[in-house]
């Protein structure tokens, strides 16, 4: 049912009154909150600009610690750099290792001087000696790859890594061989002098005694025919004491000219008996018109005959009849003689050191043989090589510069056979 207006509508009296439950507030206590509230607003606006200054000051401080933090940074990132550009650029190798021994960072010359990269692997697996169980950290070191490196090492941080520096000291191990075999021989020229004074004595007398015998008539025909070989032979024996203190003393070799024919058939006089005892023969082989030659004719008398000795020896401790060839060519102005075997042939390591002063694989060599024919060729500017021979044997050759007059003539004969071969060459197109 609808209200009628009379219900519904207050008089002006009642719109006026509070709410029921809501005491009435006198003007006075009104002003009052009002200057609280404003006094509120107030103390709110200050509040607020305390806090506003407070975060701008906070802000402030942050942007600077960012900055800071920033330059903390990157200067740790140029130090870093740098230091990965000094371990780059040191001439050692460099390899940080953790607490068990795996690697963790190498430089450029670590891996150039082990031969590739080592980063995770085991160090104590990598380089480790048998005699030795701990892994090597310090000392010298023959690599697998045939270098001789020198290891030391330091710790560093909390997490007790290792700093492993490796030095290539190859060179230093070569020099200081070579210092001590230098010294060896110095002592050996003084111990040879010795000895060359004191056979002099006894050689002098032999050879007088020998001359007396040839021209006795007590003697027959073989034993008045072997008496000019045996005074050869004692003559030689005279000649190289001389060249052996001559060489002593540091006086200077007088070259001469001399038949290199001559001398290689001279060798195969000195070595006929050792041959026929043992059933094996030495085969001449001449290749070339020219012979005469400039040089130590003792010297090469001599690297010859311990060429042909070593061969000889060669075939003997292995059961083998000696087939031994000595041949002499001339090729683009240079002498080459050749001495060739049946023997084994050279073993890899014998074939690396074998002129090498004091090196011997025989168990009553003195390793001089083949050093002293090295020092007679270098003493000639000339060269040596070596070779196993596909059908077995082994074969040394000796290329010796010629220094005479054929050396020009030689060198005109052949431009002379080339030109005749191009004029024969543009005739028969013709």
């Amino acid at each position: 049912m609808a209200l009628s207006e009379s219900a519904t509508a207050r008089s002006p009296q009642q719109a006026s009154l509070p709410p029921a439950g809501i005491a009435a507030s006198t003007p006075q206590e009104l002003q009052d909150a009002f200057a609280v509230f404003n006094q509120v607003s107030t103390d709110l606006g200050s509040y607020f600009k305390m806090l506003e200054t407070k975060v701008d000051k906070l802000n402030r401080e942050l942007v600077a610690s960012r900055s800071e933090r920033i330059r903390e940074l990157t200067e740790k990132e140029k130090l870093a750099a740098k230091l990965s550009s000094l371990m780059d650029a040191l001439p050692a190798g460099l390899v940080v290792l953790d607490p068990d021994f795996i690697v963790l960072q190498e430089n450029p010359q670590a891996v150039e001087l082990l031969g590739k990269s080592l980063i995770g692997r085991d160090w104590q697996e990598l380089v480790q000696r048998p005699d030795f169980p701990e892994p090597v950290l310090s000392g010298e070191f023959e690599y697998e790859n045939g270098k001789r490196l020198s290891f030391s090492h330091s710790q560093f941080g909390h997490g007790k890594e290792t700093i492993l520096l490796i030095t290539d000291v190859t060179e230093s191990f070569e020099l200081a061989n070579r210092i001590n075999r230098e010294e060896r021989l110095a002592a050996l020229g003084e111990m040879a002098a010795r000895l060359a004074h004191q056979i002099r004595t006894p050689l002098t007398t032999a050879i007088l005694y020998v001359s007396h015998l040839s021209g006795s008539r007590h003697l027959n025909r073989e034993e008045s025919e072997k008496v000019p070989k045996i005074m050869d032979r004692l003559r030689q024996v005279e000649r190289q004491i001389e060249g052996m203190l001559s060489y002593i003393r540091g006086d200077s070799v007088e070259h001469e000219v001399f038949c290199l024919r001559k001398l290689l058939q001279e060798v195969k006089e000195a070595t006929q008996a050792q041959f026929e005892n043992q059933s094996g023969s030495l085969i001449l082989n001449f290749k070339t018109g020219f012979n005469e030659f400039r040089g130590d004719r003792v010297a090469l008398l001599n690297a010859v005959s311990n060429l042909v000795d070593n061969a000889l020896q060669a075939t003997l401790e292995n059961n083998i009849q000696p087939i031994i060839s000595l041949s002499l060519g001339y090729s683009e102005g240079e002498f080459r003689i050749k001495v060739k075997d049946n023997g084994p042939g050279f073993s890899d390591a014998l074939a690396e050191r074998m002129f090498d002063p004091f090196y011997s694989t025989r168990d009553k060599g003195n390793g001089l043989g083949l050093a002293v024919v090295m020092s007679a060729v270098k003493a000639h500017n000339g060269s040596i090589a070596s070779e196993n021979l596909p059908e077995g044997g082994a074969c040394i050759e000796l290329s010796l510069p010629d220094l005479t007059e054929q050396a020009e003539t030689s060198h005109k004969l052949a431009m002379t056979s080339v030109i005749e071969a191009t004029t024969q060459g543009q005739t028969d197109e013709r």
